[in-house]
Formats: structure tokens, C-alpha cells, sequence
């Protein structure tokens, strides 16, 4: 980190659409690896008014493999878990393999989105990214549907926001504070995403409280699958605002128009056949996980709720959290945010609404009628992230500040007692003697 100065890499072409902070992001970190040979960083030779072309798919294999050697290595559980749900072991056993082999699967899902996306052109590829950007959550979601476990689907779409907006930018503003004193990035590309982060409170907010005040679940269904379709062309128009009419706003600023991007570690036909493979084997380990839910809740002792803000959302999450934090570190904190903020802005307009119409299409009562808790929670969590995006700059006390917020978050439902109800704390607990 010390030699950035002495660095030259091939720097990503901005990528334009909601996951276009993400994609660069990667792109960063390969170059940085591609760049450092024997302990020490060499220039890399590059024609003028040419792209670098990829040394091929197996070559290009092998660096996935050797620079991600924990996430291959957890690989293993994918077997584990389908043959544990196969021969009847166990739920807790069931869903604890599942819950690892998943991590990787998202890597994967990922890094193949990211490498077609490549070559698919910018705006097919924006599509793409925006698509398959949250993959993993949609497919736990609609299993957890399917299974009826409606309490725990709603709190992993809560979860996944409060993950991004707080865990994952947490630890890269404190990391990223760390090596550099002050960190910089767009106040106005933070404003937006707070915004639209503000409207996901109002979306979830008005749904809960006009329940809570008329008791009128069906009317209340009715009135979030409405709001669901309004969410998803807002969505739409997100996509359109970033990928054409103000994709400067999301670019970074330290991009430079003479630097050439990176090429893909594959070609389009393996990334897509990774990218259908590793879909399909998620969405059968999703399977497994939500239907070993009941089993692995009564084992444990932790609640629904737990299960579904804290650890759900860790699959999805893992990677992104790992870039997010790589690039912060690198003082590269616009890619960083875009990561964080950007997540928690696509499950908020694209997956919520999205789960809500899955659960339509299915005939089941899924809705945005959320736990007034869990709303309020939302609200101050949102409220802290704009007043702290709001100059621009960042350190590692703020980092701090978040990362408390969410063990904060985290406590609370860690100790709340396991039920059937949605509740949280549905009986009072009596003061201690």
C-alpha cells in the first residue's frame, strides 16, 4: 500500500449501471495482483490504442483459483451440504454446510457476472451486473417463500440493507482509516444513494404503520404488491440514471481517460456456463438451508429474526464485503461506497419489490408489512449514514461508529427469545429481582 506511487496498472473504464461500483472495484483488485511480479511491482507494456488481450481460459482459471484460495477452498462444503440433505443427517448439519458452500457460490456467481458483463458491451453488461447483482438473496428469498418462512425472508431483505449500510461501509471506513488520515469521495453520487435509501424507509414505513393502524392484512397485501411494481420501475429509472443520463456522477474521480481496462480472466462462453452452473447449484443449496431452517432454530436456540438480519445475509455479502474493504484500503473509497451503498440501494428497489411479486405469483402473503421495530431500526440507521456521508470525507472513527451501530443491532436479536411469533420481545420481559 506503501507503493501506490510506483503502481501502473490498467484502470477500469467506468462501469454503468448499479453494480458499476462493484465491477470496477474487481477490476481494481485483479490489476493490483496482476501487476506485482516477484514481491515487486513492474510496469505493465501496453500498445497504443489497443486493448490487452487475455492469455486464455485456462491461464485465466488458474489466477482465479490462486488468488482466491480460502473462497475455492470453501468449496468443498457444496458437496458436503446436498449430500447431508440427501442422507437425512442432522438439520443443524444440514444447514451449516449449506450456509459455507453458498459463500463461495455467490464469489462465483460474481466473478462470472463480472467477466461476461465485460464483454457483453456497456449497456448489456450494466443489465447484466444489475440483474445478477443480488442473485443469492433473490434465491433465498423465494425459497424461503416457498417454504412459507415469510418472517425470515422479511428480515433478510432488512438485513441486507443494514449489512451494507453498516457493517460493510463500517469496516471500510475504519480499515480504510487506518492507512490513510482523512479519505474523500463524491458527496453527490452519497447524496443520491442516501436518497434513494430514504425512500426504501418510506416504501417499507407506510405499509407497516397503515396495517398497524387499521388491522387490515388484506388491504395491506393489496397495497404493497402496488407499491412493489411503482418500486420497480423507480428501479428501472435508477438503472437508466446511472448507466446514460448521469453516469459521471458514479464514476470515480480517479479514473483517467488514457488508461485501458483489464482484460476478462474468461471468455464468454465459460463465464456463462460458470454463471448458469453456479446459479443452479445456489438456488438447490438455498433449498437445502431454508428447509433445514426449522430444525437448525430448535438445535441452536436463536431466533428467526437472528437467523434471517445476521447471519442470512453474510452469504450474499461476503464477497462484496472483502472488496469493499480491499479497495477502501487502497484509498479508493468512491468504488468502496458504490459497493456498500449501492447494494443496500438495489436490495431496496429491485429485491424487495421483486420478492413481494414472486410471493404474488406463488399465492403466498408476502408484503411489505415489516415489524415496526425493524422499520425504526431502518430509519435510524439511514439517518446515521446520510448525516455521515453528508461532508464528503470519512476516517476511522466513523468506521467505528457504524460497525457499533450494527453489533448493536446485532445484540438484540441475538438475545431475543426464539418463537413462532413475528414479534420481537412479543412478551415483555419482567424486570430482573
Amino acid at each position: 500500500l506503501a507503493q501506490d506511487d510506483k503502481i501502473f496498472v490498467w484502470r477500469a473504464v467506468a462501469a454503468r449501471s448499479v453494480m458499476a461500483s462493484i465491477q470496477q472495484a474487481q477490476h481494481e483488485m485483479r490489476r493490483m495482483n496482476s501487476a506485482q511480479t516477484n514481491g515487486s511491482y513492474e510496469r505493465v507494456a501496453i500498445a497504443p490504442d489497443t486493448k490487452p488481450a487475455s492469455d486464455g481460459d485456462c491461464a485465466g482459471c488458474m489466477r482465479i483459483i490462486s488468488g482466491n484460495m480460502i473462497l475455492c477452498s470453501l468449496l468443498i462444503f457444496v458437496p458436503l451440504g446436498i449430500y447431508a440433505q440427501q442422507t437425512a443427517m442432522s438439520k443443524e448439519f444440514v444447514f451449516g454446510f449449506n450456509f459455507m458452500g453458498i459463500i463461495p457460490l455467490a464469489w462465483l456467481i460474481g466473478k462470472a457476472t463480472e467477466d461476461l458483463a465485460q464483454q457483453c458491451g456497456e449497456t448489456a453488461g450494466g443489465l447484466l451486473n444489475a440483474t445478477f447483482g443480488n442473485v443469492v438473496e433473490m434465491l433465498l428469498c423465494v425459497a424461503g417463500i416457498q417454504h412459507n418462512e415469510i418472517a425470515v425472508t422479511k428480515c433478510t431483505l432488512i438485513g441486507s440493507i443494514l449489512s451494507n449500510l453498516l457493517l460493510v461501509m463500517g469496516c471500510a471506513f475504519l480499515l480504510g482509516g487506518c492507512f490513510h488520515k482523512e479519505q474523500s469521495f463524491s458527496k453527490l453520487g452519497a447524496n443520491i444513494q442516501v436518497s434513494i435509501m430514504c425512500l426504501s424507509v418510506l416504501a417499507i414505513g407506510l405499509p407497516t404503520m397503515a396495517v398497524m393502524q387499521t388491522h387490515d392484512q388484506p388491504t395491506g397485501l393489496l397495497m404493497s404488491r402496488v407499491a412493489s411494481v411503482i418500486l420497480l420501475l423507480t428501479y428501472l429509472g435508477y438503472i437508466f440514471f446511472q448507466l446514460v443520463t448521469h453516469s459521471y456522477i458514479f464514476e470515480s474521480e480517479e479514473l483517467n481517460d488514457d488508461e485501458e481496462e483489464a482484460p476478462a480472466d474468461l471468455s464468454a462462453i465459460p463465464a456463462g456456463v460458470l454463471l448458469a452452473v453456479a446459479t443452479v447449484v445456489t438456488a438447490v443449496c438455498t433449498e437445502n438451508l431454508i428447509g433445514a431452517l426449522e430444525g437448525a432454530i430448535k438445535s441452536t436456540g436463536v431466533s428467526r429474526e437472528f437467523i434471517g438480519i445476521i447471519l442470512l445475509p453474510i452469504i450474499g455479502n461476503a464477497a462484496e464485503h472483502y472488496t469493499a474493504v480491499i479497495v477502501a484500503m487502497r484509498n479508493k473509497m468512491d468504488l468502496s461506497l458504490g459497493v456498500a451503498a449501492g447494494s443496500s440501494c438495489q436490495m431496496a428497489l429491485f429485491v424487495a419489490p421483486f420478492t413481494v411479486i414472486a410471493g404474488w405469483c406463488m399465492d403466498k402473503p408476502m408484503d411489505l408489512d415489516f415489524q415496526p421495530f425493524q422499520v425504526g431500526v431502518l430509519f435510524l440507521c439511514v439517518f446515521m449514514c446520510s448525516a455521515i456521508l453528508g461532508n464528503g470525507q470519512s476516517n476511522w472513527l466513523v468506521g467505528v461508529m457504524l460497525v457499533t451501530a450494527y453489533l448493536q443491532v446485532a445484540l438484540i436479536y441475538y438475545y431475543e427469545p426464539s418463537s413462532e411469533t413475528e414479534g420481537l420481545l412479543v412478551d415483555p420481559i419482567p424486570p430482573l429481582d
